[in-house]
């Protein structure tokens, strides 16, 4: 049986071979741009040509950095009027029940969380497939999203403490603006970025976030304990990487999505278990 720094390497190697997969894909989508561009220019127009250049323009990922306005902007308007409990996202009379096993500092979970037009930490585009759960299914009631934690990256020095500063904002119905401000603002993996300055400057940037309660509730020791039975529940499941996407609905649960689905093959499992 594999080490778990064996484990972890593992499945550093996935995200950084995912991440290049995806570098790729937006240089050939640049570059089919590029000619198409060229074709047209010689057919049309030169006032149509630079409204097709503006256009394509528009379309290039915007970076966001750390204590950005823009990040809580953008977290704001996704999740407004949406229910908290805990760190569940969503009416607990949903149907469906997606179980999402992260790491805030896993650089494929920010491509997982952020939408196709914010750059993640590793500066490729975000899936935008999370954004379009949460719009599609979450926010109107046919489905309850649910975090849980896998240290797949982050320093055992740093990951409880990290995950239960997402578990501290959920005690006051906020786990949700914590986890999507921290993938908005994640900083390169192995940099060190995560520290108790960093874990307060995300807190703060919660709206109606009790700063003052949140500090206190972070040393409760029955959070580092939850983050530690996600991840036996984890480890007992047979997962190892993240993000790791459990859906259950009437008809069933489905098998485990390992990794950065697309919104097409997550949908297809939303309808299987429906």
């Amino acid at each position: 049986m594999a080490s778990r720094a064996e484990q972890k390497a593992k499945a550093k190697a996935e995200r950084i071979a995912y991440e290049r997969q995806l570098a790729e894909a937006a240089r050939r989508k640049q570059r089919l741009a590029r000619l198409a561009g060229v074709v047209i220019a010689a057919a049309v127009l030169i006032v149509a040509a630079i409204v097709i250049s503006s256009s394509h323009s528009a379309k290039v990922p915007q970076t966001f950095g750390p204590g950005a306005t823009a990040s809580q902007t953008r977290v704001n308007a996704l999740l407004a009027g949406i229910p908290e409990s805990g760190n569940t996202l969503g009416k607990p009379s949903a149907p469906i029940t997606v179980t999402e096993y992260g790491d805030l500092e896993c650089s494929a979970c920010d491509a997982f969380a952020l939408a196709s037009t914010v750059n993640t930490s590793a500066g490729v585009a975000g899936s935008g497939v999370e954004d379009q759960l949460i719009e599609n299914y979450v926010s109107k009631g046919q489905a309850q999203l649910i975090y849980r934690s896998l240290d797949t990256v982050s320093p055992s020095s740093t990951f409880p403490t990290q995950q239960a500063a997402a578990e501290a904002a959920g005690l006051q119905q906020k786990a949700w603006y914590y986890i999507e401000l921290f993938y908005n603002e994640q900083g390169q993996e192995d940099s060190g970025y995560v520290t108790q300055a960093y874990l307060d400057r995300i807190a703060k940037q919660v709206p109606g976030l009790n700063y003052s309660k949140w500090l206190t509730d972070l040393n409760d020791p029955s959070l580092t304990t939850q983050v530690s039975a996600d991840e036996a529940a984890a480890a007992a499941a047979g997962y190892k990487s993240t993000p790791t996407i459990v859906v259950k609905g009437p008809k069933g649960t489905a098998a485990a999505i390992q990794g950065v689905p697309t919104w097409s093959g997550l949908q297809q499992v939303l309808k299987e278990v429906t």
